[in-house]
Formats: C-alpha cells, sequence, structure tokens
C-alpha cells in the first residue's frame, strides 16, 4: 500500500518535474494544441454569435458569448506557456460558459437544444491532456462534462420560457453550426490524441531498443569557476536515433520517465560517465574533474539505485568523490524518507549531491538541512529575469546568501554572456554553467579544453607564452 501511495504520488511530482525541465517535451506540444484549439474555437464562435444576437436585439443573450469570447482570448493568451494549471482554468471557464448557454438554449418547437453539445469535446479533453494521477481534473471533471450532456440532452432542464430563448429564426442554424462545431472539436482532439499515442508507441519501442544498440550518446558542459577554471561538467544525454538526427532530452526523456525506461538510459549515462572518469583519472590535468549525473524520480523510487550504482561505480574503478548527482526539488517529494536514507547512503560512498533548478520548486529550507546537499544550481531563469527586474535581482541574491549560509556551493546556470557572469560574481556566486563557457560537447573536446587550460595556466605560472591552439577558450562567448 505505501509503494503505490509513492507511486501515485510521483506520477504527480513527476510530471511536474518534466513540465519543468523539459518544457518542449512531446507532452507539452500536446498541451499547447490543446489550448490553442480551445482559444480558437472559443474566440471565434463566441465573437460570431455576439456580434448575432447584437443584431438581433438581443444584447441580454450576447453577454454570454462574451464571456466565451472572453475564455477563447485567455487559452490564447497562455498557449505559449501552458501547463496543466493553465488549462484546467480555461476547461472549467468553457464549462461554465457553456453551461449557462445550455440553459439559455431551451428546445422550441422541432429545434432542439444544440450548446450542450460541446460538453463532449470538453470531457474527451481533459480525459486526453490532464495527467491521470489527478483525479479531479482526469476523472471527476470529464465525468461532470459528461453528466451535464447527459442532462440537458434529456430535455429535463428546460427552466426559461420560450420568449426567453433566442429568436427562433435562429435556432435552427444555430442548432446545425454548434452540432457540426462541436463534432469538428471532437475530430480534432481524437486526432491530436490519436496521433500522439501512435508517435508515443513508436518512440517507446525505438527508445527500448536504443541502450542496448548503443544509441545513447552523453556530452558534457563544462562548469567552471568564478576565474574560468574548469571544476568538471554536467554529463547530458543525447539520443543518436536510427534517423541520424541526435535527438535532445526533451524529445525522449518525459517518454522515459512514464515507460520506466529511464533506468536503462540513466544507466548508460552513468556507465558512459564512469568509463570518461577512468579515462581521465590517469591523466593529472584531468582527474581533478568531477561529473555530475542527473538522477529522475523514477530512478530514485528503485528499490535496487544505490546497490546498481555502486557496482558500475566500483566495476568501473572511478572514485566516488568524482561523481556529483543532480536531482530536482520535486524528488525530496517522491517517499521522502526513502530518497533521504538512499542520498545519505551515498553521499557516505563518496558521492556528491547537487539540488537542480533551485527555486522552481517548493522544498523547504528545513527539510534542505536534513540532506546531503552540498550545492544548489540556480535555474537559468531565475538568472535571466535577474537582469531587467530588480526585484528578481534581490531574489537571486539572496539565494546565493542562502547557500553561503547553509555551507552549500551556488552554481548559476544559463550563463550566456559576460554581464550575468559578472553581476553574479558580484553577488558572491563562483561556479558557473552555460554557453559562454561552452556548449555541450563530447567528452574528446572538454579534455582538449581541459588540457589546454591546464597547459596555459602553468605556461603563465612560468612566465613562458601560451601555446597556440584551436581549442575553445572559455568566457569567448557561445561555441
Amino acid at each position: 500500500m505505501k509503494s503505490g501511495a509513492a507511486s501515485e504520488k510521483h506520477a504527480s511530482n513527476g510530471e511536474s518535474w518534466v513540465s519543468l525541465k523539459f518544457r518542449d517535451s512531446n507532452r507539452s506540444r500536446k498541451m499547447r494544441s490543446t489550448m490553442t484549439l480551445a482559444g480558437v474555437s472559443c474566440t471565434s464562435l463566441g465573437a460570431l454569435w455576439t456580434v448575432c444576437y447584437l443584431y438581433y436585439g438581443r444584447p441580454e443573450l450576447a453577454i454570454a458569448f462574451v464571456g466565451l469570447t472572453a475564455v477563447g482570448l485567455l487559452a490564447l493568451g497562455r498557449r505559449r506557456h501552458c501547463d496543466e494549471g493553465s488549462l484546467s482554468l480555461v476547461a472549467h471557464g468553457v464549462f461554465v460558459v457553456v453551461l449557462v448557454i445550455s440553459i439559455i438554449d431551451a428546445p422550441i418547437g422541432t429545434v432542439p437544444r444544440s450548446v450542450h453539445t460541446f460538453f463532449l469535446p470538453l470531457a474527451a479533453g481533459a480525459l486526453f491532456v490532464f495527467d491521470r494521477s489527478r483525479r479531479y481534473r482526469a476523472l471527476v471533471f470529464p465525468m461532470a462534462c459528461l453528466a451535464a450532456f447527459v442532462a440537458f440532452g434529456s430535455g429535463e432542464l428546460d427552466w426559461l420560457a420560450p420568449h426567453d430563448s433566442p429568436p427562433q429564426r435562429m435556432r435552427r442554424l444555430g442548432a446545425i453550426c454548434n452540432m457540426a462545431c462541436a463534432a469538428g472539436l471532437l475530430a480534432a482532439i481524437l486526432h491530436i490524441y490519436r496521433n500522439d499515442v501512435n508517435a508515443r508507441i513508436s518512440l517507446e519501442r525505438e527508445l527500448a531498443r536504443a541502450v542496448g544498440n548503443g544509441e545513447i550518446e552523453v556530452l558534457y558542459q563544462p562548469q567552471v569557476s568564478a576565474n574560468g577554471s574548469m571544476l568538471g561538467a554536467e554529463a547530458l544525454v543525447r539520443w543518436r536515433h536510427p534517423s541520424g538526427k541526435l535527438l535532445t532530452p526533451d524529445k525522449f526523456i518525459p517518454l522515459a520517465e512514464e515507460s520506466q525506461l529511464i533506468r536503462d538510459v540513466g544507466l548508460e549515462v552513468l556507465r558512459q560517465a564512469c568509463a570518461t572518469l577512468r579515462r581521465w583519472s590517469h591523466d593529472p590535468d584531468l582527474r581533478a574533474l568531477v561529473v555530475a549525473v542527473n538522477v529522475s524520480p523514477v530512478q530514485l523510487l528503485d528499490p535496487n539505485f544505490v546497490s546498481t550504482v555502486k557496482q558500475v561505480i566500483t566495476s568501473e574503478g572511478v572514485a566516488p568523490a568524482s561523481l556529483e548527482f543532480e536531482l530536482t526539488e520535486s524528488a525530496l517529494y517522491v517517499d521522502t524518507a526513502g530518497v533521504r536514507a538512499k542520498m545519505h547512503e551515498l553521499k557516505a560512498f563518496g558521492i556528491g549531491w547537487a539540488l537542480d533548478d533551485f527555486g522552481t520548486g517548493f522544498s523547504s529550507l528545513a527539510m534542505l538541512r536534513t540532506l546531503p546537499v552540498t550545492k544548489l544550481k540556480i535555474d537559468r531563469q531565475f538568472v535571466n529575469d535577474a537582469r531587467a527586474d530588480e526585484s528578481s535581482r534581490r531574489l537571486l541574491a539572496k539565494i546565493v546568501e542562502i547557500s553561503e549560509v547553509m555551507g552549500m556551493v551556488a552554481l548559476a546556470e544559463g550563463i550566456e554572456d559576460a554581464q550575468q557572469c559578472e553581476m553574479l560574481s558580484a553577488m558572491g556566486c563562483r561556479h558557473f554553467q552555460g554557453f559562454l563557457f561552452g556548449r555541450p560537447q563530447p567528452a574528446q573536446d572538454l579534455e582538449r579544453l581541459a588540457l589546454l587550460q591546464a597547459s596555459t595556466e602553468r605556461n603563465l605560472m612560468s612566465g613562458a607564452a601560451p601555446p597556440a591552439a584551436d581549442a575553445p577558450q572559455p568566457h569567448t562567448g557561445r561555441r
């Protein structure tokens, strides 16, 4: 029973982790498509019927369709940064407006009620888009839509007198238009869902074979100190798809999370990172580098996670201290006691821990103090906002201050220019990561960069001229 509850809790928090980490995932695109469909249909239908009722001198009925137009504009305004909360707000707005208009749309003579048919695409959209672990959104709300459809369709909710309803000359044309639009919306939603399911099934099969076929690749993005010295790198997974394309994580990690394949993918990333560290351990200029590996909530729920990690590190002959695991704040709410125990066990083994995208979740400082976290990675959104907004700049400074008070290192992500680096350095931040210091790159390229930097530093200390090389240099902009 406890594991089931933990799994359900993971589904909810895992969803938020995926949405935050991979804002351009297939699921995010599906939500944006649904939001756009809702926005266009509500705005156009609302505006059309508002004009019609005003033309026929029924402004009191036009008001309801003004509400539908407003909901449509809200949907269009939020479609670029769409999440489940925004979708839920729009869905409930549509429900209320359709409910009111369905009451107005009482059947007269041979002209049936038609507005209630919009409850069907609304129910279908909720069933297909909302996270299944959120029972109200994914189950109760769709059932309420279907119940409203049945209730209004049965003709038992005819509360208005005939003269309160729309003009009869509009009713027949309106019924045809509404039913056709509702059917079209339902077909569009089913089309979006079918394409999504087909793509997911195909991608899941290919991803299941990817690990065994050696299609999973690891790139490394440098992490540097305030003076530009390389401290290590973050291991970033890529999928060399059979089509020849190099897929970024947002194209397959959300699916790997939902299908549990993230365990195999994560294990392969760890193996490759350890193999790289083993090679670096033989070079005095590289052996001090630390590689950070992302850990997902699904991996943390695996009862064999700790033993598997220890086995891989031991078999590769790598020093545990050369590895650092990164986890997001949402992972802290997945079986908190179990996660804490695993973190402490791996910390005792020698692996460091970093909290990724700090500030985007809801972890409390009290909880943070109980975890063996030694590094806070500041989300790139804070860095971007701080440039133009004073309150965001003060908040960013406080995050750096909090890390110092708690004895942790603050690392700022998403550094793209020298101005951002200087601003954060003035706040006391000493570790950085971003395109300014290098894009994600193969291990061999990172090695050349680190070796060139080490050679340059030795020459500067000895007074000799630095060697010429074509390797990329930190602090020179995007690669």
